[in-house]
């Protein structure tokens, strides 16, 4: 009988003792996070949480300690003059209805980040509004969150010095990323994004880094558009490299799942200081990414100078690669050499329209059922301030390899 009471003694002091020690692990887990100026956190999960709070805990501790509740919290509680962090709790977050915009700047030294909270699932839910993140300020860095379902562009770039990295961004109704042309020195890496009307990523800024990317799905059936892109750098756009990334499952018809130049309204092209255009792409790039389920074309260069597309892998394209010149300037300077492509339904290896400019057109390995290039005369354009719309030339013509060859294209590559 005493050995049984010694027993339960023991079992009951240690049922107390696993209490207490997860009690005062608790207790020691909220004292970590004592406030901090410059540590933001939302939880709507929280009970306490309170757009009134102060939100520089991410648990409650009574009064106005404790998380804010939503995303409708008043921006102006955030620092205006110093970098901070915002740190999202587990929940799905619907933007107000201007977006979550964060006009504050950080600095070279301490960016402003916004991203989960312990590695919780956090998704900002753009609520079929506009835009769901706009990032007016200067050094700021977006990471580990799931962003989707915005009307018109789930982020929006507007600055300088930006970071987006490790995100899920999905469901744009046309971009999932837009970079605008004040913006630069922007860094997009090892994002999933997807499920986009237009555009998985629209640049027009300038020293843009996409690298490590998983692009894919466009969105042909919900709204029947058969004009799509991975990625796409124009109006101005120059010094932007896209590398290391997947696009799939896209529908790029006329411009090639990703655009290295392009067509951009008058409105939205940048100009010098004498209010000349600047070229569509300067200096674009785009190595060792891999292409697969292309229903249309791999890539296309419209009023690009200074531009490449080497070492990538085309698998299944319904054409290769396009060279168009643009309204104000000619395709030039162009290289294009060391991709394996694998065109079907007797798609074109390229289309050239003259005056195009190669420096470098070879290595190449193509896996084709015909091999089959065309030539054509320069299109025409037709602008007003929103658009610039391509007229394109009848005059075209196919050209055999040895007519490409006598040209200078086309040198030391392989036909399977």
């Amino acid at each position: 009988m005493l050995l049984v009471l010694t027993g339960l003694c023991i079992i009951f002091i240690t049922i107390g003792l696993f209490f207490t020690f997860n009690k005062s692990n608790s207790e020691n887990d909220i004292a970590k996070f004592e406030s901090s100026e410059n540590t933001y956190y939302v939880s709507q999960n929280e009970e306490g949480a309170s757009n009134e709070n102060n939100g520089l805990y991410p648990y409650y501790k009574g009064d106005v300690n404790g998380p804010f509740k939503d995303l409708n919290f008043n921006k102006e509680k955030l620092p205006r003059n110093k970098s901070f962090k915002l740190m999202l709790r587990k929940g799905i977050y619907k933007v107000p209805l201007n977006g979550l915009h964060i006009y504050q700047s950080g600095n070279e030294k301490e960016f402003i980040l916004i991203t989960n909270f312990q590695n919780e699932e956090v998704v900002i839910d753009g609520d079929n509004k506009e835009i769901a993140l706009k990032l007016d300020g200067n050094y700021i860095k977006v990471e580990n969150l799931e962003i989707r379902n915005s009307k018109i562009y789930n982020i929006q770039v507007k600055s300088k010095n930006i970071e987006i990295k490790n995100n899920k961004i999905h469901g744009s109704f046309e971009d999932n990323v837009k970079i605008l042309s004040s913006s630069s020195n922007v860094l997009i890496d090892n994002n999933e994004i997807y499920d986009f009307g237009k555009e998985g990523i629209d640049v027009f800024g300038s020293e843009v880094k996409i690298n490590n990317n998983f692009i894919h799905s466009s969105k042909k059936s919900l709204i029947e558009n058969r004009e799509a892109h991975c990625f796409l750098a124009k109006g101005g756009s120059e010094n932007v490299v896209f590398s290391n990334n997947k696009c799939e499952d896209v529908d790029s018809d006329w411009g090639g799942a990703i655009m290295l130049g392009g067509l951009s309204g008058t409105n939205y092209t940048k100009k010098d200081n004498l209010g000349n255009f600047y070229p569509q792409g300067r200096n674009i790039k785009a190595t060792r990414n891999k292409f697969s389920n292309i229903r249309g074309g791999a890539v296309s260069f419209t009023e690009c100078i200074n531009c490449s597309f080497t070492e990538n892998s085309i698998d299944y394209a319904h054409w290769g690669i396009k060279l168009v010149s643009g309204p104000n300037f000619d395709t030039k300077e162009v290289i294009i050499s060391k991709n394996y492509f694998k065109i079907v339904n007797n798609g074109a290896i390229a289309v050239i329209e003259e005056p195009t400019k190669i420096r470098e057109f070879d290595f190449n390995n193509y896996n084709v059922e015909v091999v089959k290039y065309i030539l054509r005369k320069k299109s025409t354009y037709i602008e007003n301030e929103e658009e610039t719309q391509q007229i394109i030339s009848n005059d075209k013509k196919e050209a055999s390899i040895k007519e490409i060859n006598d040209m200078g294209f086309e040198r030391n590559s392989i036909f399977i």
